[in-house]
């Protein structure tokens, strides 16, 4: 069940985003948000029927771009079309994913290299055109999901009709899932796997195993479990045996219970009391711990791991900690820390290209659901409005999403 809201625009933020040539048609734009309450549901789509062949003569696009640290994003309708490498397809964007360092790169000034500047990290969307060198397997008019975790190139941003993107780290979207599904996943999703499959060294399975018995591989405590990465590392670490504490908001409660979560202890209780509940669903201790939040709260799950191993005298291993914001200089001694390398996703292509193939069964299989998602309709323009309520409400359990509309 989902719960629908629409409202009208902001006409004089649309007006400022546009370039005078555009002005005239800023009546036409509508904003509808829905905020999706509860489980995405399945929508069955059609299969895709690619093109056979297609001519792709475009020069042009729009892009959502930052051309000063000072001055409001810029709508801008001439700039130019990514080219692609051999080894890349372009894809036309049709839902966009928002994350929280699309607003604070901008707001605290890092994460742009020149201007203009395109933000922008995932994507659903349609292949439009491919490069001489991509494997068989993609055809022009695919429906794909993406990730773009090379931050320094413009061309694989999503603030923009076409995105290039290296074609061995797409996902094919599944026919269940609607595109704003798709946005969902990427940035999330590849944290995730980071973390389990590179941080704490899980191993990368191909396909999907039979559901392992619970708590085969020890526990997981995650403090930010309704924030997007928390979502997904909760289903990579049941899928891989994990036992998982989440520490969030109780009003997410169910949600999180249903895509496993164990145990939910209330975060906005005191650090004591939280020590205490924790401990009490941790009894044979705490085996892996991670910060989806800040540096502030990074330093209290370091506290609670230590905690818990004090108070287990047997249980004498190292716990394992990572952090995707920000780690304190000290950690203690019953810690091992680790790195979250998010960059190996498209560096380390071989890797990259194995977590795809092992997600995509996930995907495929229901075994990992999309989060849920606040949707937002209209042109690119429609991304400033959105970035303006994600950064002052917060994500609250679910993913901010743009459906463009052409």
């Amino acid at each position: 069940m989902s719960v629908t809201r629409v409202q009208e625009s902001s006409y004089k933020r649309i007006k400022r985003l546009r370039e005078p040539s555009d002005t005239a048609e800023s009546n036409k734009f509508k904003v509808a948000k829905y905020n999706q309450v509860a489980t995405n549901v399945d929508v069955a789509q059609p299969p895709c029927d690619p093109i056979a062949q297609i001519t792709f003569n475009a020069r042009n696009q729009s892009i959502l771009s930052i051309t000063h640290l000072k001055e409001p994003l810029k709508l801008q309708t001439k700039y130019p079309i990514p080219e692609i490498l051999p080894h890349e397809i372009l894809v036309n964007n049709k839902a966009i994913g928002l994350n929280p360092i699309d607003w604070k790169g901008k707001k605290y000034g890092f994460g742009i290299y020149h201007f203009p500047w395109i933000n922008g990290r995932e994507s659903s969307g349609d292949i439009v055109k491919i490069g001489s060198q991509v494997k068989e397997g993609l055809r022009i008019g695919d429906k794909v999901i993406l990730s773009s975790t090379c931050y320094r190139d413009n061309r694989t941003s999503t603030f923009q009709q076409y995105t290039a993107i290296d074609s061995r780290l797409v996902w094919k979207l599944p026919q269940n899932f609607t595109y704003e599904d798709g946005a969902t996943i990427g940035v999330g999703l590849v944290t995730a796997g980071v973390l389990l499959y590179n941080s704490f060294g899980f191993k990368l399975e191909s396909k999907p195993k039979p559901k392992p018995k619970p708590c085969k591989n020890g526990t997981l405590l995650v403090w930010g479990g309704a924030t997007i990465v928390g979502i997904y590392v909760t289903q990579l670490a049941k899928l891989n045996g994990l036992r998982v504490i989440s520490v969030a908001s109780t009003k997410h409660e169910r949600y999180l219970k249903e895509i496993g979560v164990d145990e939910l202890v209330n975060r906005h209780l005191q650090i004591e009391e939280i020590q205490k509940q924790v401990y009490n669903a941790a009894p044979n201790g705490i085996d892996f711990g991670i910060d989806c939040v800040s540096k502030e709260t990074s330093v209290k799950v370091l506290s609670l791991l230590d905690e818990n191993h004090k108070k287990l005298a047997k249980h004498k291993t190292k716990s394992l900690f990572a952090g995707i914001v920000g780690v304190p200089r000290e950690v203690p001694s019953s810690v091992e820390l680790k790195e979250v390398v998010i960059k190996r996703f498209h560096e380390d292509v071989a890797f990259g290209a194995k977590f795809i193939e092992a997600t995509t069964s996930f995907l495929d299989n229901r075994l990992i659901k999309p989060a849920r998602y606040k949707q937002y309709k209209g042109g690119l323009e429609i991304i400033d409005d959105a970035l303006k309520d994600l950064e002052t409400m917060g994500a609250n359990g679910e993913k901010y999403v743009v459906s463009i509309q052409e």
